[in-house]
């Protein structure tokens, strides 16, 4: 049986493309802020359990034969919360470190969601963060950490322009890890603990990092640490705290203007339950709409998820109807899967309207809709492809696409990992029939694009990447039984002779296909036929525009175009 941890990325674009298709839908047209909880950093950060069991390790290290030792009371109490068994007390030997002890999973899964309980409990008269700075070592373990995939899929769309406002409970900097890895600065998000942080200049995305950041509290430790948020009497605090009310009222208005997908996060802290409160208090999300108000990233929805939805709803509201609220704000696939599943929808939604732009005035819908279908089966090959291994997927994808647009729109293409280049900045529906496109040659190379995938579809070639950091790799990779070629893509005659410049292919590349958005010159234009016949073999120049604007159909465009390749 397929659960939300099992689901592969392939089945997870089903689930975008079927039952949720009001929440990529949504999620493209820039319509939904991300929540984030700690699911989403789980596998580069210590996790609840392993904040749980790392702090009962440190107690237990310090503890001193003193009967009235601070740690020692302090564990203790901890282990109470627990209420573990006899047989379980009896197994616990102080003096064996604590991995040792047979019930510590279990007294670990019973403390999960009293995680701020525990870090409330006082160690003698130490400063009541005492346990989330010293006893966590905060400094070492919420610092220079490696982004993962999540991270990388949030940073490309936001990149994409259709992620432009981020809540999350998390401290670490691993969404700022991963814009770095992109190529863009920090200042890309505006990082916002405080109302003061959003005085500064405006960036693309604004990151409400609501109970502290933990870069911030590291490098200005006066300023920043003491707006850690972590035990129960703060997390209470924050909804009357002055210093937060800024950012208390700009997530209200985000809660009530924007839709909600959460994302690895359980929402049973107070105080994020408060927040929504205040949108059905004002009349707010009718569940009904097609583009769900309010998602979770969840194999099924707990408690306090349904408390979200109660408040946000209406107790009358959600009384009379909770079965399909909770059904349709139930999506049963996490982070990895579904942040990975968005990135590619979004991506082939652009090119799909990119592609519907061409000049080919021949062309019917119908002919548009399958070259559409043709990007939506590159989209699915490449979600089965790297599936196994999600983290080279993401980083995959970015360095892909980015090598592919600096080769068509710069005629660039440099070694080692490109900067992140986005395929627009703007949502796929304001890019549609847009002036600026026309130049760019990005409308006919998406078009091929769809071809492409028609081909790979029909197994007339298998489609596949090189390694994106290698300089002479291009854009895709296809092989049939007659052969092999790297294709690559470029606007014009300028940026094809870039190319060669920058040591991309050479004049006597056998194993080039250019697919040029415009005309290619006399002095370039060579067809395979007539290689065959003077013995020269080199890059096959297609000049592609030429050749939408002259198709009479489909079928006469997609024969132009395999023996153009000849492979």
């Amino acid at each position: 049986m397929t659960t939300a941890e099992t689901i592969s990325v392939k089945e997870t674009l089903d689930l975008l493309d079927g039952a949720f298709f009001g929440v990529s839908q949504g999620i493209a047209q820039g319509g939904y802020a991300l929540w984030l909880g700690s699911g989403i950093s789980r596998d580069r950060v210590i996790n609840l359990n392993g904040i749980l069991a790392k702090l009962i390790e440190f107690l237990r290290g310090n503890v001193t034969a003193d009967p009235a030792c601070a740690y020692r009371k302090a564990l203790e109490k901890i282990l109470d919360m627990a209420a573990p068994s006899a047989e379980e007390r009896a197994s616990i030997d102080i003096g064996q470190p604590a991995i040792n002890w047979p019930c510590l999973p279990r007294l670990v899964s019973l403390l999960w969601k009293q995680y701020a309980d525990v870090l409330s409990v006082e160690v003698g008269t130490k400063r009541l963060d005492y346990l989330l700075w010293d006893g966590l070592d905060f400094a070492n373990t919420f610092a220079n950490q490696e982004a993962d995939a999540e991270h990388l899929a949030i940073g490309m769309l936001a990149l994409e322009g259709v992620i432009t406002q981020i809540a999350t409970a998390n401290w670490d900097g691993l969404l700022e890890g991963a814009m770095r890895e992109l190529g863009y600065a920090d200042d890309f998000y505006q990082i916002t603990v405080t109302g003061k942080d959003l005085r500064g200049p405006p960036a693309a995305v604004v990151l409400y990092k609501f109970h502290g950041c933990a870069l911030r509290a590291i490098a200005q430790e006066d300023d920043y640490r003491p707006l850690l948020i972590a035990t129960t009497a703060q997390i209470t605090g924050w909804i009357s705290n002055v210093r937060f009310k800024i950012v208390r009222d700009q997530l209200q208005a985000l809660a009530q203007r924007s839709r909600t997908l959460m994302i690895g996060m359980s929402a049973q802290d107070k105080n994020i339950q408060n927040l929504f409160g205040q949108v059905g208090a004002q009349q707010g999300w009718n569940w009904i709409d097609s583009q769900t108000p309010i998602v979770f990233s969840a194999q099924e929805l707990g408690v306090d998820q349904k408390a979200i939805l109660t408040v946000a709803y209406g107790n009358d509201v959600y009384e009379q109807n909770r079965v399909a609220i909770c059904e349709a704000a139930c999506l049963p696939a996490f982070s990895k899967p579904l942040l990975l599943g968005l990135l590619l929808t979004v991506l082939a939604t652009k090119l799909q309207t990119l592609a519907s732009d061409v000049h080919a005035p021949a062309l019917n819908p119908g002919a548009h809709n399958a070259i559409a279908s043709g990007i939506k089966h590159l989209r699915d090959h490449v979600a089965k492809a790297g599936n196994a291994d999600r983290l080279s997927l993401a980083k995959g994808i970015a360095a892909g696409l980015a090598r592919g647009r600096h080769q068509l729109q710069d005629g660039a293409s440099p070694d080692g990992v490109p900067m992140y280049f986005p395929i627009d900045n703007e949502p796929p529906h304001r890019m549609k029939g847009m002036p600026r496109t026309a130049a760019t040659g990005q409308r006919e190379a998406a078009a091929a694009l769809g071809l492409i995938g028609l081909g790979d579809e029909k197994a007339q070639w298998a489609a596949s990447v090189d390694d994106p950091t290698d300089p002479r790799s291009g854009a895709l990779r296809l092989t049939s039984p007659n052969g092999t070629v790297r294709v690559f893509f470029a606007a014009n005659d300028e940026k094809i002779t870039s190319l060669m410049d920058c040591g991309a292919f050479g004049e006597d590349d056998p194993e080039v296909v250019l697919i040029c958005s415009l005309r290619v010159s006399d002095r370039q234009q060579r067809s395979p036929q007539a290689m065959l016949r003077d013995g020269k073999i080199g890059p096959r120049y297609i000049a592609f525009g030429p050749m939408l604007s002259d198709a009479r159909s489909l079928a006469e465009l997609q024969d132009n175009f395999r023996s153009e390749i000849a492979i």
